[in-house]
This record gives structure tokens, C-alpha cells and sequence, in this order.
């Protein structure tokens, strides 16, 4: 990846929504060095995307040198082929919060987790958690639900058949995330490329 620009720019609104111009879109660009397949990915992005329109957050995936970007927040994606062993076996992504714009998911652990039959219904939970991770712009877990620090096989069980829900405090959260000043906006020209 080329070294790009970032520059920071308010995100101002009331709740999840744009005092003016309606739901504040998220940008979700992904950077895919782990080959995965393309039907697994697309079938994941399309389910994180209803998972967050539920909650009135629209998402616009990007990826392969698009570099026509909505106005709003910039999330890098990176599905990166290997996990580093420095990490415990069962972290399955991770996110910089605090940095407000990385988060990496490692593929080859989404494999060993999850047969093919419902890899993209995983890959899109782990997408929503770290995505919710970014967005609330800190680092903590629920007690239940798609933000909960590790899934049960209940939680893996009950994912096949229905999305895991947000709390009510994690969708607070995320609205208070989108309000603050601290998200990341890019111009088209600054996309990664």
C-alpha cells in the first residue's frame, strides 16, 4: 500500500444522522492481500451493510482503486492472509479505535473457524464488530450481542440464523462516535491506493 494523506475534517450531526443531509454514509475501504474469494466477500459486506442499516448507518464498501468516495467517515479494511503470532488463537481482527481509521481481520483464522457454508455470515460479524470498534472510537466489549468481547458457540450457533444484535448502548455509542470531531474524512485524491 502507497503512503497516503490523512486529513481530518468534523463530522457533525445529531444522532446517527446528518443535521441536513440524512444518514452520515461510512466509507469502508478494503484492502485485500488474503485472496478471499470474491462471492465470501461480497456476501459478508452485503450483511454487515443490513446489519448497520438496521441502525440507521448506511455503509458504502470501496475496494480495488475505487477512489469515488461519499462524504463521511473513512474506514480502512485490511483482510490480511495470516495472523501474526504474537496474538491469542481465538482473535479473529483487531482495530485501532483510538486511531479511528485501521482495523485488520485475519482470514486465515476466519477459515479455521468457520466451514464455507457460513464463512461470509462470520467474516460479516467480525467486520460489524471492529467497524462498531472504529466508530465509537473506543475499546470495549458487551456483556451480549455483535459487540461482546468473545462469541460463544451459542453466539456462532445463533449468528447462522440471525444477525446478533447491537445493545442499546453500543448503538449510543456509535451515534456519539459520528457526532464527534474525531473521525476521519478523505478527499477522493487521498483514497488508498
Amino acid at each position: 500500500m502507497k503512503p497516503w494523506v490523512i486529513a481530518l475534517a468534523a463530522v457533525i450531526g445529531g444522532g446517527v444522522h446528518a443535521a441536513d443531509d440524512g444518514p452520515r454514509r461510512v466509507n469502508v475501504y478494503v484492502l485485500d492481500q488474503a485472496t478471499v474469494p470474491f462471492a465470501v466477500r461480497l456476501a459478508a459486506q452485503m450483511q454487515a451493510s443490513r446489519i448497520f442499516a438496521e441502525i440507521g448507518v448506511p455503509i458504502e464498501w470501496h475496494c480495488c482503486g475505487d477512489r469515488r468516495l461519499s462524504p463521511g467517515p473513512l474506514i480502512v479494511v485490511t483482510l490480511a492472509a495470516d495472523a501474526p503470532h504474537s496474538l491469542q488463537p481465538a482473535v479473529l481482527a483487531d482495530a485501532l479505535p483510538y486511531e479511528g481509521v485501521h482495523i485488520r481481520v485475519f482470514y486465515d483464522r476466519i477459515v479455521r473457524v468457520a466451514p464455507a457454508s457460513w464463512r461470509s455470515t462470520l467474516l460479516a460479524h467480525v467486520l460489524v464488530h471492529e467497524i462498531t470498534h472504529v466508530l465509537q472510537g473506543v475499546s470495549r466489549h458487551s456483556a451480549e450481542g455483535i459487540m461482546k468481547a468473545r462469541w460463544s458457540e451459542q453466539d456462532y450457533s445463533q449468528m447462522r440464523w440471525k444477525p446478533l444484535p447491537f445493545t442499546k448502548t453500543d448503538i449510543d455509542l456509535i451515534a456519539r462516535g459520528l457526532r464527534e470531531t474525531r473521525l476521519i474524512l478523505l478527499s477522493s485524491e487521498q483514497a488508498p491506493k
